[in-house]
C-alpha cells in the first residue's frame, strides 16, 4: 500500500484548506475524480477516532470526500485546526479533519460549505449525539441523506420517538440497518406454506436495544398485528423473534455460543435449521447506507407508524414461563445442514421412498420462474488465447458499467485452464493501467465452486487464480471471497454453510446471494458446471445457495459449489469453454433446457446467457 500523504494545518482557515487540497491534487493527480459523494461527519472528541476509521473503511466501496467536523472546546476564541489525509489507508477517498473551537463549534455548516464537492450528493452522519431535529439542523438542511445511530445515544427509545415526530424523507438510522438480516430472514420465512396470517409477534432484547425497537416497529407496520417488546438482561442484545400463527409459531433465536448464527424453526417442514446471522460492523452498516441516496419508505413507515403501536411485554423469564417467547434454541448440526442435499420436501434425498416423485418435484422446481429467461447466445473466437482476451475485455467493461450504475460489482470467477487464462489477461490489463482502479476497488470476487483442500493447495481454484495474476488486480483483499478450505473432507459441509453465510452477508435485503453482475463458468466433457455433476443430487438442490460434494467423479472428491438457483440469480451467465474435447458437450448443452442430467443447461442468467467458445469447442454447433 502506498504511504498516506498527511498535511497538518494548525490555526488555519477554510480558504487555506481549499488551497492545500488543490496543491495536493496537482501533485498526486486529480483526487476529486471518481468521488461519488461528500460525507459530512459531525462528532465530538471522544468518538472522533472511531468515526474516522469507520468512515474511511465504509467509503472504500463509495469513494468520497470525507469532511469530519470535530467539535472541541466550545469556549474561548474561535479556531480551526485541519488535517488532510490522502492515499494510504484513505484509499480512493480523501479525508479532511476539521477541529473546531469556540464559536466555530456552532457554525459547522459555514465552515464546511467551501469544501463540498461540486455537483455531488451530500450525506451527513452523526455517530453519537445529534440535533433534536436532524433534518432542520444546518448540516441536515444541506444533506440529501441524514444518518443517525440510536445505539450510540442515551435513552434510544426516547430518541426514536422524537425522530418519528420530526422525520423527513432522507432520514435513516444505523440501528435500522443492523436488523436488515433479521428482517430478510423473517420475511422469507413467511413465503413458505402454510400461508397463514401472523396473529401476534414478540421481539425479545435488552431494554435499551434500538435495533429491537425498530424491528418490532417494522413487524407492527408490515403485519398489522399486535407486537410486544420483551426485555432480556442487559448486555444480551437482540435475542429472538416469535411470529404466532394458528398452526404454530415461527421462531428466530440467536445462538448463545457466540457464533454468528441463529436457529429458525416453524418454517416449511418445521425442522429447525441454522441460519447465518452475523452482527455487522459499524463500517459495514455505514457502507450499506451509503449505497442508497433515495428515501427509505419502509424505515419511514416503521418509525412513524409501526413503532408507536409496539407494546411492552415484561421480562423474558416471565414471557418464557407463559410460553409467549421461545426459550433456548434447539441444537442443529451445522455440518449436516451445510450439505445441501435436501429435496424439495425437506427430507434427505437418500431417505426418500419415492425417488421418482421426488425427481418430478425437483424437475418442476428447476423450471419454475424460468420460462421467460433469455435464450443462449454464442460468441466464437479463433483460439483459446483470443477467447481469453475477448472475455477479459468484456468483463472489464461490465465491471465499469456496474460501477457507474450502482457503485459496486459482483463477479463469480471460474477455475480451470480458461479461468486462469482470463485471469492472466486481466492481470496484463491491470499492469498496463487499463483497468479502472475505482471500479475494481468496488468489485467483489467469488468462486462458483472450489476443491475442498487446504487453503494453500495448488489444486484449489483460488490458488491457481493467485498464480495467474489475481494479486495484480486493483481489488481490495477483503472483497475477495474465498471458499473456506481444510484437510478433512468430512467438513466440506461446514465450509459450504460458511460460504453461504458470506454470500448472504453481501446480499440485498430479502436475498440470499448478491446481485451478481457476471457468473463465469467452465464446462466439462460431461456437461458439468461448477461442481454440479450429472447424476449427483446437488444439481437438483433448490433450497440452499451452496452445497457440499463428497463423491465427485472428478478428483478431489470433496468440493463446495454454488447451486443452480444461486448461479442463475446473476444478471449474466458466461460459459467459457475451449477445446475439441468439449465440442459434443457444447452441442448437447446449447440444445437442452433445464435437464438435471445436463447441468450446463440448468444455469441461465436473468438478462443474458453467453457461450464464449473457441472454434474447436464450437465445432459441433449447427
Amino acid at each position: 500500500m502506498e504511504a498516506a500523504m498527511i498535511r497538518d494545518l494548525p490555526s488555519t482557515s477554510t480558504r487555506e484548506v481549499s488551497k492545500e487540497l488543490l496543491r495536493l491534487r496537482n501533485s498526486v493527480g486529480a483526487m476529486a475524480m471518481g468521488r461519488v459523494l461528500t460525507l459530512l461527519v459531525s462528532v465530538d472528541d471522544e468518538h472522533a477516532d472511531d468515526a474516522i476509521r469507520a468512515a474511511n473503511d465504509a467509503t472504500r466501496q463509495h469513494p468520497a470526500r470525507i469532511l469530519v467536523l470535530v467539535s472541541s472546546n466550545s469556549r474561548g476564541k474561535g479556531r480551526l485546526d485541519a488535517q488532510i489525509r490522502v492515499g494510504g489507508d484513505a484509499g480512493a477517498s480523501e479525508i479532511v479533519v476539521l477541529r473546531l473551537y469556540g464559536e466555530l463549534t456552532r457554525q459547522q455548516a459555514a465552515v464546511v460549505t467551501p469544501l463540498l464537492l461540486p455537483d455531488s450528493p451530500i450525506v451527513a452522519w452523526w455517530p453519537a449525539a445529534e440535533p433534536a431535529d436532524v433534518a432542520s439542523s444546518p448540516l441536515g438542511l444541506m444533506a440529501h441523506r441524514r444518518i443517525t445511530d440510536a445505539a450510540g445515544v442515551p435513552r434510544p427509545a426516547t430518541q426514536l420517538r422524537r425522530r418519528g415526530k420530526h422525520y423527513v424523507a432522507g432520514d435513516t438510522d444505523l440501528s435500522w440497518t443492523r436488523v436488515t438480516r433479521w428482517r430478510a430472514l423473517l420475511a422469507s420465512s413467511l413465503e413458505s406454506a402454510p400461508f397463514e396470517p401472523v396473529t401476534s409477534a414478540a421481539v425479545t432484547a435488552e431494554p435499551d436495544s434500538a435495533a429491537a425497537g425498530l424491528l418490532a416497529g417494522w413487524l407492527a407496520a408490515a403485519l398489522g398485528c399486535p407486537v410486544t417488546r420483551v426485555h432480556s438482561a442487559v448486555g444480551t442484545g437482540l435475542v429472538s423473534v416469535r411470529l404466532d400463527r394458528d398452526s404454530g409459531p415461527i421462531d428466530l433465536v440467536r445462538s448463545e455460543d457466540g457464533s454468528d448464527t441463529a436457529t429458525l424453526s416453524g418454517v416449511g417442514n418445521n425442522r429447525p435449521r441454522l441460519v447465518a446471522l452475523r452482527t455487522p460492523t459499524l463500517p459495514e452498516v455505514l457502507a450499506e447506507e451509503l449505497r442508497r441516496l433515495d428515501a427509505d419508505e419502509v424505515y419511514a413507515k416503521t418509525l412513524c407508524d409501526g413503532l408507536p403501536r409496539v407494546t411492552q411485554g415484561g421480562t423474558r423469564s416471565e414471557a418464557e414461563r407463559r410460553g409467549r417467547v421461545p426459550g433456548h434454541p434447539p441444537k442443529v448440526d451445522a455440518v449436516q445442514q451445510g450439505l445441501g442435499s435436501k429435496d424439495l420436501t425437506g427430507r434427505e434425498a437418500s431417505d426418500s421412498r419415492d425417488e421418482d416423485r421426488v425427481r418430478a418435484l425437483v424437475d418442476e422446481g428447476l423450471s419454475q420462474g424460468r420460462t421467460d429467461a433469455p435464450g443462449p447466445e454464442v460468441r466464437a473466437h479463433t483460439d483459446r488465447s483470443a477467447l481469453a482476451e475477448a472475455v477479459a475485455d468484456a468483463l472489464a467493461a461490465r465491471v465499469d458499467a456496474a460501477f457507474r450504475d450502482r457503485g459496486i460489482a459482483h463477479v463469480v470467477l471460474t477455475g480451470g485452464s480458461m479461468g486462469s487464462a482470463v485471469m492472466t489477461a486481466l492481470s496484463a490489463r491491470a499492469d498496463a493501467g487499463r483497468l479502472d482502479r475505482a471500479a475494481w476497488r468496488s468489485t467483489h470476487l467469488w468462486w462458483g465452486d472450489e476443491r475442498y483442500l487446504p487453503t494453500d493447495d495448488e489444486d484449489r481454484n483460488d490458488v491457481q487464480a493467485d498464480a495467474a495474476g489475481l494479486g495484480d488486480l486493483p481489488v481490495l483483499k477483503e472483497n475477495v471471497h474465498r471458499v473456506p478450505g481444510g484437510a478433512d473432507p468430512a467438513r466440506a459441509g461446514e465450509a459450504a454453510a460458511r460460504y453461504a453465510a458470506s454470500l448472504a452477508e453481501q446480499s440485498l435485503e430479502g436475498q440470499s446471494v448478491p446481485a451478481f453482475d457476471v457468473v463465469m463458468l467452465g464446462m466439462g466433457p460431461d456437461t458439468h458446471v461448477a461442481s454440479l455433476f450429472p447424476g449427483l443430487p446437488q444439481v437438483r438442490e433448490q433450497e440452499s445457495t451452496t452445497a457440499a460434494v463428497t463423491d465427485s467423479p472428478k478428483p478431489p472428491p470433496a468440493r463446495v459449489t454454488m447451486t443452480v438457483p444461486a448461479l442463475s440469480a446473476a444478471h449474466s451467465v458466461w460459459l467459457v469453454v475451449s477445446g475439441s474435447d468439449k465440442a459434443d458437450a457444447v452441442a448437447t448443452a446449447t440444445a437442452t433446457h433445464d435437464d438435471p442430467d445436463v447441468p450446463a443447461s440448468c444455469v441461465r442468467g436473468r438478462r443474458e446467457t453467453v457461450w464464449w467458445l473457441d472454434e474447436d469447442a464450437a465445432a459441433e454447433l449447427d
